[in-house]
């Protein structure tokens, strides 16, 4: 959703302000830190243990994002060990519509969703025991369904090597149509998750709608059944975009929110 900036919104999210920048990828949470970029979001460990060498393999740590006046940039610790078949998501809202469903078919409804989302990235992460990788980025149809707007190998700038602990993502604000114009910011709502390869996977791990994740501390539901219902996210992460970004290095993001 595209805003015309006023001075009184600009006070109202002054104490989430964070230096903007511009990232360069290097596999490492010190890209953006090195940077003064400070999380928007710290999950925490809420996922399952599976023991010694194989610690919380669906974790999703500390995220970061910030933009310049060409890209949306987002780094989370997510460790890449110990199960094979891993694909990370990020699904973005950021204007009216939207498509309910997952696009890779996962046991994913946004139907309960203040608003559906309009983009999603998939990672089919490399890992020690399948070293397949492949990325796609889908935008909403207007019909319920999916567009595919690129897929490949090592597509869509996403970083994430394998055996380390950091994945990064570049999307050029274009994209999604957040061109930047003077005076004006956009509001993107995002939620970052975990699954697996296969029709009956839910999202183990959820940043933004925790209790819809289907891995906690005391086990995982890694199929959906009788038991285990579809995951049906419920909340985003707000980060507000402001453009264009000045030269002194000034955007705003915001706190683990409800999206309005």
């Amino acid at each position: 959703m595209k805003h015309i900036a006023t001075t009184l919104a600009l006070l109202l999210v002054t104490a989430g302000a964070a230096q903007a920048a511009t990232i360069t990828f290097t596999g490492s949470e010190s890209d953006f830190t090195s940077q003064g970029i400070v999380p928007i979001q710290d999950d925490g460990v809420d996922t399952q243990n599976f023991g010694a060498g194989c610690e919380e393999p669906l974790d999703i740590g500390k995220v970061y994002i910030t933009n310049d006046n060409t890209n949306l940039y987002i780094g989370m610790h997510y460790k890449r060990y110990c199960f094979c078949d891993i694909n990370l998501f990020w699904a973005f809202d950021v204007r009216p519509g939207g498509t309910v469903s997952d696009p890779f078919g996962r046991q994913i409804d946004w139907s309960l969703a203040p608003g559906a989302p309009d983009f999603y990235v998939y990672d089919v992460i490399p890992t020690s025991c399948n070293v397949f990788n492949y990325e796609v980025m889908y935008e909403a149809n207007g019909a319920g369904g999916w567009n595919n707007l690129g897929d490949g190998a090592n597509a869509r700038g996403i970083v994430d090597t394998d055996g380390g602990d950091f994945v990064e993502l570049a999307i050029p604000l274009q994209t999604m149509g957040l061109g930047c114009t003077p005076s004006s910011f956009f509001d993107v709502f995002f939620e970052i998750g975990v699954t697996q390869e296969g029709g009956t996977k839910p999202a183990f791990e959820l940043v933004a709608s925790d209790p819809e994740q289907r891995s906690g501390l005391a086990g995982t539901c890694f199929d959906v059944g009788p038991t285990c219902p579809a995951s049906q996210p419920r909340e985003y992460l707000h980060y507000r975009l402001d453009c264009p970004v000045p030269t002194s290095g000034t955007s705003w993001g915001g706190m683990k929110a409800l999206y309005r």
